[in-house]
This record gives structure tokens, C-alpha cells and sequence, in this order.
């Protein structure tokens, strides 16, 4: 998690830390995960929001909404990139079923 936290602050370009902000974005990337495992339909063990791709990307997206206070808008901003990672762990669920 303390990577993920680092990854956010760089994001999110804060640079400085303090306790406030620091307890605010532990928070925010807390919250975020179950958030988005459940948006995505993500099995907590194959959420990995560290790896450079679409997961990351709509990590770090969800994340700036959230800490913005307009987390109301995000998914229909970004539903296309939820269909699509929803769909590609459908798949492959799906195929750890049959298998």
C-alpha cells in the first residue's frame, strides 16, 4: 500500500508532506481499492494497481476524482475503460471456470 500511496502523491504532485495530507491520501487509496476491484470486477489478488497499464491509469484517475471531491463524474467519464477491464476479467474468469 505504501507504494500505491507514493504512486498517488506523484500523481496527484504533492510533493510536500505533512500529517493531514498524508492520513487524507491514506485514506483515498484505502478507499480506492475496494472501489475500483468492484467497479472492475477484480478478485482482490489480481488487482494489481502498481503495474504500468489501464488498471494503473484508471487507478490513478479514480484517485484524482476522489481527491477532488467529484467522484460522482468518474465513472461517467471513464465507463468505457471500466467496460473494458470489467470484460477482460470476465474472460478470464470465465476461463479459470472451465479450465
Amino acid at each position: 500500500m505504501e507504494e500505491l500511496i507514493k504512486l498517488v502523491k506523484n500523481e496527484l504532485k504533492i510533493t510536500w508532506s505533512d500529517p493531514d495530507t498524508d492520513k487524507e491520501i491514506e485514506t483515498l487509496v484505502a478507499d480506492a481499492i475496494p472501489t475500483m476491484n468492484y467497479k472492475l470486477g477484480v478478485k482482490e489478488a489480481d488487482a494489481d494497481y502498481l503495474a504500468p497499464g489501464q488498471e494503473r491509469r484508471l487507478f490513478l484517475n479514480y484517485c484524482r476524482y476522489a481527491r477532488n471531491n467529484c467522484v460522482e463524474d468518474f465513472d461517467m467519464r471513464y465507463l468505457n475503460d471500466i467496460l473494458q477491464l470489467r470484460l477482460k476479467y470476465e474472460v478470464k474468469y470465465a476461463k479459470e471456470q472451465t479450465v
